[in-house]
C-alpha cells in the first residue's frame, strides 16, 4: 500500500520543512507526495485545491 502524503502551507513565507521532518521521524518511506504551491491554497476550500483533488482521485 502506498503512503499518500498531502503537504501545504498558508503563505509564501512558510515552508514544508517541518512536515518533511515529521515524515522522516515517522519512518515513512517512499511517500507519494501531493504538495500545493505555497500561498495559493489558503483561500480555497480543500476540495478546490488542485493537489488535494489529485490525492482524492
Amino acid at each position: 500500500m502506498a503512503n499518500l502524503v498531502y503537504k501545504r502551507v498558508s503563505t509564501d513565507q512558510q515552508s514544508t520543512a517541518r512536515q518533511n521532518l515529521v515524515l522522516d521521524e515517522a519512518g515513512i518511506e517512499d511517500p507519494v507526495v501531493f504538495e500545493e504551491a505555497p500561498g495559493a491554497s489558503s483561500r480555497l476550500h480543500p476540495l478546490q485545491r488542485p493537489k488535494f483533488g489529485e490525492l482524492l482521485t
